[in-house]
């Protein structure tokens, strides 16, 4: 099972067999497509329209010439759906939360060999995040739910927000995700979704002690809480993303300090 790879080239679309007749194309936008059998499943569809050949050749050479039958994106931001209408012209039924919600307790698509589901996850990082589901390969499509470090959600960090990041994460780890797909970036396992949320807590409570020392939100940054030693091989991380996290952890917690 192909877990976090720290020698991964984000600069070039590499294709992955995830389980037998599960692909992901990571890249720095990540997608992935599944031999439900008698059709193929595809799941987020990048960013540039200009992938859509090679996108296509990949899943022929994968999945063979079945039909794609259903597009499933985890959002629908720009970098995650550029190819969606050159599917929908080939005939794939698109399912997302904001054009197509699924019902509270997700959609199941299910073809000859597995099935795979639609499951609603929002409010972290856009009101209508879905998660992928493959229960029998243990395999989850994330999204951004996953940012690598990165809080996923863009705006203020309220306590109600900071609540819902841990319960969803507390949700996705009930799963038990042998190979996660993040949105963006390497491949992981749900091993980095508990080291993420142990991280998240672990900076909520150290923030609020420096705060309770006198620091003020602005003045608590990397060079008073340094990135845990563990986590600075994370893509991306240690360049900007511990940074990001203190300021708006700093923020939420400083408004309920006053």
């Amino acid at each position: 099972m192909q877990k976090k790879n720290l020698n991964w080239d984000p600069e070039r679309a590499q294709v992955a067999e995830l389980a037998e007749g599960v692909y992901a194309r990571c890249e720095i936008d990540n997608m992935g497509w599944i031999d439900a059998g008698g059709f193929t499943v595809v799941v987020d569809t990048l960013e540039q329209p200009a992938s859509f050949s090679e996108v296509r050749r990949e899943i022929v050479r994968t999945a063979g010439e079945q039909p794609v039958r259903y597009v499933l994106n985890t959002h629908t931001h720009p970098d995650h759906v550029a190819l969606n209408e050159d599917f929908r012209r080939e005939g794939a039924e698109i399912i997302n939360g904001r054009t197509a919600p699924p019902p509270a307790e997700g959609l199941n698509v299910e073809g000859d060999k597995r099935a795979v589901r639609l499951i609603p996850m929002g409010g972290c990082h856009t009101n209508y995040d879905c998660i992928v589901w493959l229960p029998g390969e243990k395999v989850m499509f994330v999204g951004d739910l996953f940012g690598w470090g990165l809080i996923p959600w863009m705006g203020n960090l309220t306590e109600d927000r900071r609540t819902l990041l841990l319960d969803t994460y507390s949700r996705l780890l009930e799963y038990a995700p042998e190979t996660v797909v993040p949105g963006h970036g390497p491949l992981c396992s749900g091993d980095e979704l508990r080291r993420w949320r142990d991280y998240f807590l672990w900076l909520i409570e150290t923030v609020k002690r420096k705060l309770m020392e006198g620091y003020r939100p602005d003045q608590i940054n990397s060079s008073v809480i340094p990135p845990p030693e563990d986590m600075r091989d994370w893509w991306r991380f240690v360049e900007w993303k511990h940074e990001d996290s203190i300021r708006k952890v700093a923020k939420a917690t400083g408004r309920q300090w006053r």
